[in-house]
């Protein structure tokens, strides 16, 4: 039996990673290594393929959020190392060590039970230091972190491998507060180096300040928005030369003559006014594609865009397709992404949304499944 998937789905375009990373590279420079960022899913792309890429075309480290998404790659067969970004709890310790997860350190009680840990089981675990310089996240004090790295370096079966922060501001116009941010990591790095406290790797920049702040690049820089062909915002240069890697299409699954005084969808909140051809789409906020773009959204159609009419429901919602010639059930839809000479690009789907492309991407549920095209041979 043939199992075709979901009439709904994501497009994946492997050929677009791979040019974005190259491009981050040559932004970033001979020297400057690349810790791939892939957390939440690789931003909904889909971590293993996407980290599949990576590796093969020169990155040597990734980015995680929690331990689960490093356990999920270590269970599909990713042996490369993983900086677990978001911080850890005591009981997972044991965890971390089994996975052989890189684990972000600022804290001297959690780190003397990572070694204490460490140590029971005869391993020197390696770390990367997390340096708050006004994140106002996780993370020691810029202004305490210089002590903190001298206590650390005491405690055994740990090796500072790392020493990293991160920028909060880097995709805004304004840039008084990312320099500050800068100078404050810098003053750290030169205070240890004046003390010969040598940490090897030395990582600040996400993708605004990739785009926007050579100074921040350091050792390592760490993309994560700008891999998968978006900007983080408006009001960062567009010079990188990236483009999406994520579209976002469906089929139409029904086709309705409506007349006049004629209700659409939950709440009969479109009314027919006039002869309308109407498609149904089954695609929803299941999906997700906001409820808030209802009678708001658009979506391409035989290289024509089409109006979302009524409310979008949790598994489908309503086009008017009455401009479209010939128009059929089964016609492609995209959602997100190019047809023709139409474009619906998911930073305008933020900016209608009000929210950032981060949002967008992360969104896409899990039901819908991932097509992955332009593999590479050696990624089979």
């Amino acid at each position: 039996m043939i199992v075709m998937h979901r009439p709904t789905w994501v497009e994946i375009d492997l050929s677009a990673l791979r040019h974005n990373l190259l491009a981050i590279k040559k932004t970033a420079g001979p020297g400057v290594k690349i810790m791939g960022i892939v957390k939440a899913d690789a931003y909904g792309h889909g971590d293993y393929e996407v980290c599949r890429v990576l590796l093969n075309h020169g990155v040597e480290i990734l980015g995680i959020a929690i331990l689960e998404e490093g356990i999920q790659l270590r269970d599909k067969g990713i042996q490369a190392p993983l900086l677990l970004l978001g911080g850890l709890f005591e009981d997972q310790i044991d965890t971390v060590i089994q996975y052989n997860v890189i684990p972000a350190v600022y804290d001297l009680k959690l780190a003397r039970v990572l070694s204490k840990r460490a140590h029971e089981l005869h391993k020197t675990i390696p770390v990367h230091v997390y340096v708050d310089t006004g994140m106002g996240s996780i993370g020691v004090r810029y202004d305490k972190a210089v002590e903190f790295v001298k206590s650390l370096r005491d405690i055994k079966n740990i090796f500072i491998d790392g020493i990293y922060t991160h920028c909060s501001s880097s995709d805004e116009k304004e840039s008084a507060y990312t320099n500050l941010q800068i100078r404050r990591f810098r003053d750290v790095l030169t205070t240890l180096d004046a003390i010969k406290i040598g940490i090897p790797v030395r990582h600040m920049a996400n993708s605004g300040a990739i785009i926007g702040y050579p100074d921040a690049y350091f050792t390592m820089v760490r993309p994560g928005l700008s891999l998968y062909g978006l900007y983080p915002s408006e009001e960062v240069s567009r010079n990188i030369g990236i483009r999406p890697v994520m579209s976002f299409k469906t089929r139409v699954i029904h086709i309705k003559d409506m007349q006049p005084g004629d209700y659409v969808g939950y709440s009969r909140t479109y009314k027919i006014t006039k002869p309308t051809c109407v498609a149904t789409l089954p695609f929803g906020y299941d999906d997700g594609y906001n409820r808030l773009l209802s009678g708001q959204g658009k979506v391409i159609i035989r290289g024509v865009t089409a109006s979302i009419i009524g409310r979008v429901c949790m598994d489908q919602c309503f086009v008017d397709v009455s401009h479209i010639n010939e128009v059929c059930v089964g016609d492609e839809v995209v959602v997100y992404g190019s047809q023709g000479q139409e474009t619906i690009s998911i930073e305008s789907i933020a900016k209608q949304l009000q929210t950032i492309p981060y949002e967008v991407t992360c969104g896409v549920s899990k039901r819908v499944p991932r097509i992955y095209i332009n593999q590479e041979e050696r990624e089979a």
